[in-house]
């Protein structure tokens, strides 16, 4: 690679590391897109929780996609108020408000926990990374930095090389 490559790719990721939310699309719809961000954290447990609030529809959704994937996951489903004592690795919020995704995260039981959710369009606060699907099928996601940073979860920077400024 040449020198001047390295330069934009260093630059990119600068702008990236600056920028406080970042925003990527794909054509996975929204389980099989937060199953492969998933994929690129780094996790103390061999087998992580993923736990999904007040949605069961999306917990059987989740353990479809586990089980084509062979993946090492393991899915609940809980109430709002056990996230508190449950031991979740990360957290699906699908029918929550971002003032409440916060509020959750900030009471949740394990320090170290990667959020995701499907109603949280202008992911200012929250989760760490919120889905969208659009008219034409494809998922959108956004990454907040400052909230992926609380988090303490090591994801792939080439997860946030995906994602492109949304200013």
């Amino acid at each position: 690679m040449s020198l001047n490559k390295y330069r934009v790719i260093f630059v990119m990721g600068v702008l990236l590391f600056f920028s406080n939310i970042s925003q990527a699309n794909s054509t996975h719809n929204i389980y099989m897109m937060t199953l492969s961000i998933l994929s690129y954290a780094k996790w103390n447990d061999p087998t992580p929780t993923l736990c999904v609030t007040e949605n069961q529809n999306a917990a059987k959704q989740f353990l479809f996609y586990l089980k084509q994937q062979n993946s090492p996951f393991s899915v609940k489903n809980i109430s709002y108020d056990e996230i508190k004592g449950e031991n979740c690795d990360a957290v699906y919020f699908s029918n929550t408000s971002p003032t409440l995704e916060q509020k959750l995260l900030n009471s949740s039981a394990k320090q170290s926990v990667l959020s995701f959710s499907s109603n949280n369009h202008a992911c200012e606060i929250g989760s760490v990374f919120c889905l969208q699907s659009t008219k034409n099928g494809n998922t959108i996601f956004k990454v907040n930095l400052d909230s992926l940073a609380r988090s303490k979860v090591h994801v792939d920077p080439r997860v946030l090389l995906l994602a492109k400024n949304s200013e």
